[in-house]
């Protein structure tokens, strides 16, 4: 008989200290979500989220900011886009830990 518990896969923690965690999350929010990749991409590694996080977040922010260099920003649609992509990243940082249990 089999334990689920003690068979699980082990997972990494993405921060060691709560410190840890609001550096991270107050660096995404102080670079406008410009560091939101790079912190994805380290928790990719990690295994705490699979590797389509980090593309998607550096296709919207990168992406927004070079369409908008290129076609111009005539409505301010860019600032709109790299505001809510950064407070959706900064949400999304702060809770990667939240389903870590101890002993896992």
């Amino acid at each position: 008989m089999t334990n689920p518990y003690l068979n699980a896969p082990i997972q990494a923690r993405m921060y060691a200290t709560t410190v840890h965690k609001v550096v991270w999350v107050v660096a995404v929010v102080a670079s406008a979500g410009l560091l939101a990749p790079p912190l994805f991409f380290i928790a990719a590694k990690k295994h705490v989220v699979t590797m389509v996080v980090p593309a998607a977040y550096a296709a919207i922010i990168y992406g927004s900011a070079i369409l908008g260099s290129i076609l111009g920003n005539p409505k301010n649609w860019m600032g709109g886009v790299l505001a809510i992509t950064m407070i959706v990243a900064a949400v999304h940082a702060a809770i990667l830990d939240a389903d870590w249990k101890p002993g896992r």
